[in-house]
């Protein structure tokens, strides 16, 4: 019964992921035909349900830091109006029309035996998780008044700092009942309390870091600090009744192409210096034999998890330039080298900023048109990296089949196995054929959708310590625990190349271009000054301790970064993200908190809309990213 039953929920969060954005779900509103009442819900049955819950919560709060923190695309360019009442609306359905009712419903199961310890010790804690996440989205959320519809039937807000201590207090009731629980069956653990035990640790270390307690972030034992013990969802393959794979899979393979566009930002700042790529060229053996053209990394300073993140469907960004091997030499940049310019490669019917004029703002910044004439960061990134910037909300041309997709990691797709360098002499004229593409995006293709949902994986939790170390002053236990997290962080992604049956291992990254990039991201922590008066004209060039770590932390956040947001308002940092295509005057002030849910409001006379994002939650500093 209960395999059957997860069947039957993976189609209810196959619905979930692709919309939860939009969802609305007044907080009184908590019989449903589809609901599991006390009185007739297996509590296996609720428990199921607590965790479909909890997975779209997560996921609906996980984009909000992702956009803020540029490591997804932002599509919309003023901040009030995209973070105002769908901000956390699939979030706040999902705890308070979902969580609470059915956490209740088990414990009127309970007995004196305590059977459902399990059952109720994993479903507080992801319930204090999600309550977190509204407090830190949204600030003053009901509590104590919800839930309670015949006694309180439009509930009132509690202070964001109770709700808080209220979390942390159901996080000790969650590990008393784990403490009780000999197991269980659960979606993300396999029924392994000792792993929910160390879930619950994390969050505790999580909201020490959150509300300052840093020293008793730093000393939290027993968290989530091995891959094994990662919390994340597994997809699977499967494409119709239910479909089982992963959302952004299921977005970007498609037999009408990709519909996700990537961060420029991301794909940027992984593609590392893009002067070292203009450098002299190196000697790569057989590149005028080998049919796909030399199989390199051309240099130290791109990420070797792009590969995994990314899939390519051009050689060639419009606008910007490329690099090929010809006559048995090379590399060449294209056109630059034989004279042309930008204009040779632009195309403003797939990508329109290619043929435009950039903002006034971004003028002289790094986000600007680079030293070889190519458009800017803003608008594309180079070798066929093909996304958009923070804040673009142009309308969709026919670049399905051309922009960037997402790649092996983590929604199980394609594993990138293009050429950086392709070769002319075998292809032939690249521009004309755009030959030497591996292939555009397919359904079916690369890993099928054999994804996962990152939650809180052991990199996360190594750079939520190293943070807490900066804030005490340890920088050596800061660079320790850095290290520690982009090691995990890497062995994660490449873990996954295989999901690709086509995957070329010759594009692997190796052991060696690991330990050779880690070893100059702590090169320069070590170089960075604690503190420095940022540049915004050159931002990346006065990078502090805190930047370097932020950087590193919101590379490894990708597929998951919920917390991405928290840090920019906790620390200001990292102040080398990209400026938005919208000036300050023009975006709004960046969104201390979102607004709550519309349809809340229109149900519940209690909750007054706020008219702007500047209210702080409790534990908000005020500190300010420059870049924003």
């Amino acid at each position: 019964m209960k395999r059957i039953f997860k069947y039957l929920m993976m189609t209810v969060i196959t619905a979930g992921t692709m919309f939860y954005s939009c969802e609305t779900t007044e907080l009184e509103d908590l019989v449903s035909p589809n609901a599991l009442s006390a009185d007739l819900a297996d509590a296996d049955l609720l428990l199921n349900s607590i965790q479909v819950s909890y997975l779209g919560a997560m996921q609906d709060m996980q984009y909000n830091g992702a956009a803020l923190g540029r490591i997804s695309y932002m599509g919309g360019r003023d901040y009030y109006n995209n973070f105002g009442s769908g901000t956390v609306s699939g979030a706040w359905g999902s705890l308070y029309s979902g969580m609470l009712p059915d956490i209740a419903a088990i414990e009127s199961q309970n007995d004196e035996e305590n059977l459902l310890a399990f059952h109720l010790g994993i479903s507080k804690a992801m319930a204090a998780h999600v309550m977190m996440g509204l407090v830190d989205s949204v600030g003053d959320i009901p509590f104590s008044q919800a839930n309670n519809p015949s006694e309180y039937a439009s509930p009132s807000v509690d202070d964001d700092a109770d709700v808080y201590a209220a979390a942390v207090a159901m996080l000790d009731e969650a590990e008393s009942y784990l403490n009780a629980a000999g197991g269980g069956d659960d979606l993300f653990y396999g029924g392994d309390a000792s792993k929910w035990m160390k879930f619950v640790n994390t969050l505790k270390m999580r909201a020490m870091l959150t509300t300052g307690d840093y020293a008793g972030a730093l000393a939290q034992g027993g968290i989530i600090d091995t891959a094994d013990a990662d919390m994340q969802f597994n997809y699977g393959t499967q494409e119709l009744q239910p479909d089982t794979r992963h959302p952004w899979y299921q977005s970007d393979y498609t037999t009408s192409g990709a519909n996700i566009y990537q961060s420029n930002w991301l794909m940027n700042t992984m593609l590392g210096d893009l002067s070292e790529w203009y450098a002299a060229p190196v000697a790569y053996p057989g590149i005028g034999n080998e049919e796909d053209g030399a199989v390199q990394r051309a240099v130290m300073s791109d990420d070797p998890r792009r590969r995994y993140y990314f899939y390519r469907q051009q050689w060639i960004t419009p606008g910007q330039s490329g690099m090929l091997y010809a006559f048995d030499a090379g590399p060449y940049v294209w056109p630059l080298s034989w004279g042309g310019g930008p204009a040779d490669t632009a195309n403003g019917e797939t990508l329109q900023c290619s043929l435009q004029l950039q903002p006034f703002h971004l003028d002289f910044t790094e986000e600007g048109e680079d030293a070889f004439g190519m458009v800017g960061r803003w608008c594309a990134a180079n070798l066929g990296y093909w996304g958009r910037t923070h804040g673009n909300d142009e309308g969709t041309p026919p670049d399905n089949f051309t922009r960037t997709a997402v790649g092996v990691y983590p929604a199980g797709g394609s594993f990138d196995n293009q050429p950086d360098v392709p070769n002319y002499d075998n292809y032939g004229t690249l521009a004309a054929t755009n030959a030497g593409i591996k292939g555009a995006v397919w359904q079916g293709n690369g890993g099928g959708g054999q994804g996962i949902w990152p939650i809180y994986l052991s990199s996360y939790a190594h750079f939520m310590k190293a943070e807490a170390a900066m804030w005490l002053g340890d920088v050596s236990t800061a660079r320790a625990m850095m290290e520690i997290g982009m090691q995990h962080s890497f062995d994660k992604v490449l873990s996954m190349g295989s999901i690709d049956p086509d995957a070329d291992s010759n594009y692997f990254a190796t052991a060696t271009e690991v330990s050779d990039f880690i070893a100059m991201k702590l090169a320069e922590f070590d170089a960075a000054p604690l503190s420095n008066t940022h540049d915004p004209l050159a931002p990346s060039t006065t990078k502090d301790k805190l930047d370097v770590l932020g950087e590193q932390y919101f590379v490894a956040m990708f597929g998951g970064a919920y917390d991405a947001w928290n840090f920019i308002r906790r620390t200001g940092h990292p102040r080398h993200i990209a400026l938005g295509l919208m000036d300050n005057a023009e975006s709004g002030p960046f969104p201390r908190t979102g607004t709550y849910p519309s349809s809340e409001i229109s149900a519940n006379p209690s909750i007054l809309q706020r008219q702007d994002n500047n209210t702080q939650v409790f534990w908000d500093a005020g500190v300010t990213n420059p870049q924003n």
